[in-house]
């Protein structure tokens, strides 16, 4: 369940990843952020604690302020399937929020993290007072959208080290607009997790990652990897 929230966590508010163009406020006119980000509510999950469970009827948007989440899908057999992972700057639960029906995925916290959330209701009464946060939705669902055509296209296009990489380089990149600081090197991602965001196994991936790690690209801890030479990764992804 999530924690209570306090006066430390209010202040969380002041860290809001406003650079990230994977969270939902970046479409908005920089005038409207301030008032959005002061009607959210600040909540924290442990590691493996759900978010939100499959075909959960609770409305409201989340934007990760620290660690990362996973969203999740079970087969019918009851076998739990990874969509993707989302580090810290990126929105999810957009879709149903937007069209009010039942979750489609189950969002589950891969790292202790901090959520920033707004609540229908509090959206609603900030849409009728400026009608622009509507178009800024818009615009958010389009890139998201985007987003997912693009990796669908390297799923049928890309060998699975490129595919990597640009994960990889994804990650990183989101983690750098989100803090407005210099590329971070060590990212927060497990090998499962990105082994099942791609849909291939385990040692699949860790054959990869073990081979930049001998070119001396990255280096593998436990559940994080450091890239140490982002240049050469790029040329992976894109070779």
């Amino acid at each position: 369940m999530p924690r209570p929230n306090s006066p430390n966590l209010h202040d969380k508010r002041h860290d809001y990843p406003l650079q990230s163009g994977e969270q939902w406020l970046y479409y908005l006119p920089a005038t409207l952020q301030p008032a959005v980000i002061s009607a959210m509510d600040i909540k924290t999950f442990k590691r493996q604690e759900t978010i939100y469970a499959h075909h959960s009827s609770i409305n409201e948007i989340y934007t990760i302020l620290d660690g990362s989440i996973r969203l999740t899908n079970t087969t019918l057999s009851g076998k739990d399937i990874a969509i993707t992972t989302m580090p810290r700057g990126c929105t999810f639960g957009e879709l149903s929020f937007v069209d009010e029906l039942p979750r489609q995925n189950i969002a589950i916290a891969s790292t202790d993290c901090t959520l920033a959330v707004l609540h229908r209701k509090q959206y609603n009464a900030l849409c009728q007072q400026h009608p622009a946060i509507t178009s800024g939705m818009l615009q958010f669902i389009a890139h998201r959208l985007r987003s997912m055509i693009n990796i669908h296209q390297d799923s049928t296009s890309l060998e699975l080290p490129q595919q990597l990489a640009k994960r990889l380089l994804f990650i990183a990149k989101n983690q750098t607009e989100s803090q407005s600081l210099e590329a971070p090197d060590e990212i927060d991602v497990s090998q499962d997790e990105l082994a099942a965001t791609l849909g291939v196994s385990r040692q699949h991936v860790n054959k990869a990652l073990k081979r930049w790690q001998a070119q001396g690209l990255i280096y593998v801890g436990y559940r994080k990897l450091t890239l140490l030479d982002r240049e050469g990764l790029k040329a992976e992804a894109f070779s």
